[in-house]
């Protein structure tokens, strides 16, 4: 085999291994990237994900657009990102439940070291309402009612291993009591029963509960900050109550296939750090109830999403927690 042909070859085995030559690295990128979201126009997920796309156009000088592709509980829009190449064109959105599906089913088709963190878009903390007609006025009247009988308090979530489950089993179990899961099929479903009255309590956003506190409907009893949120300054913290392992946000991010190349990947991170910047994405991220964290790099995100993998993987177990 000649020089000429021999470099040929080498250049095909290159993606491969997830390093791209020099030239087509330098060269990136040279066609449109899709962001692959697993969720619906209009959520979370899918606007920060189009806050970014266009700022990270405007940065890398392409097209950056984004895919709608729900169903599977975001299994659909996971296995597909995982099986394209690792080229840094294909991206997937995801939220906290990414790191916690594998844990909760072993046919989830992926595992979180399938992928690289490539950027955090957004976090917020996540609030435990009652109604505004609940007899609960703080989470001790909670823990004082559950420990009267096992079992007797009861909370909705938006499903079994979701950012409004999880949290709640850590809840629970630092502070010694037995509470009845109620999942629905999401958490706007939840909400109604919750304000009715009909449920004893549940966890949510701010952006999908905040109007419904303003009005009275709902009514805060902690936040999972570390401090108390400027949104929310009477809401004292789940950590000053005495329950710092629910210290804990809800964040959105961008990941890539693990073997996408290291320059790539900081291209893409570079560009996400741009947009970050820009204070209209901030201004509308703050309108949805979301802030920009210290995560500022690919392999910082790398960190959050292992680091949550580990303490969720150990609660599942622990509870015995197993999807339908």
């Amino acid at each position: 085999m000649n020089r000429r042909k021999l470099l040929q070859y080498l250049a095909t085995l290159a993606p491969v291994a997830g390093v791209l030559p020099a030239q087509a690295q330098d060269a990136f990128p040279s066609k449109t990237i899709r962001i692959v979201v697993s969720s619906a126009p209009g959520a979370l997920l899918d606007v920060a994900s189009r806050l970014y796309a266009e700022r990270m156009s405007a940065h890398l000088k392409q097209s950056v657009v984004v895919e709608n592709m729900p169903g599977g509980g975001a299994l659909l829009a996971v296995r597909h990102v995982a099986k394209s190449a690792p080229d840094g064109y294909t991206l997937l959105a995801v939220a906290n439940t990414f790191t916690t599906v594998p844990s909760l089913n072993p046919r989830a088709g992926y595992a979180v070291k399938d992928f690289a963190g490539v950027g955090e878009m957004a976090r917020s903390p996540s609030l435990l309402v009652v109604s505004g007609a609940s007899s609960f006025k703080s989470i001790a009247d909670i823990v004082a009612a559950a420990k009267k009988g096992a079992g007797q308090v009861n909370y909705a979530s938006g499903g079994l291993g979701t950012t409004s489950h999880l949290p709640v089993e850590v809840f629970s179990r630092q502070a010694g009591i037995t509470l009845t899961h109620v999942p629905y099929k999401g958490n706007a479903l939840a909400v109604p029963d919750v304000a009715a009255n009909r449920v004893g309590f549940m966890m949510g956003t701010p952006t999908s509960l905040a109007e419904l506190m303003k009005s009275g409907a709902l009514r805060a009893l902690a936040v999972t900050s570390e401090t108390r949120s400027p949104r929310f300054p009477d809401v004292p913290t789940f950590k000053e109550l005495g329950y710092p392992e629910v210290s804990f946000d809800i964040w959105v991010g961008l990941l890539a296939p693990v073997a996408i190349a290291k320059a790539v990947r900081t291209r893409l991170g570079d560009a996400i750090e741009f947009a970050r910047k820009d204070p209209s994405l901030i201004a509308r991220l703050d309108t949805m109830g979301q802030v920009i964290s210290a995560v500022r790099t690919p392999e910082q995100f790398d960190h959050v999403l292992h680091q949550e993998e580990e303490k969720y993987r150990k609660i599942i177990k622990d509870a015995n927690i197993v999807a339908d």
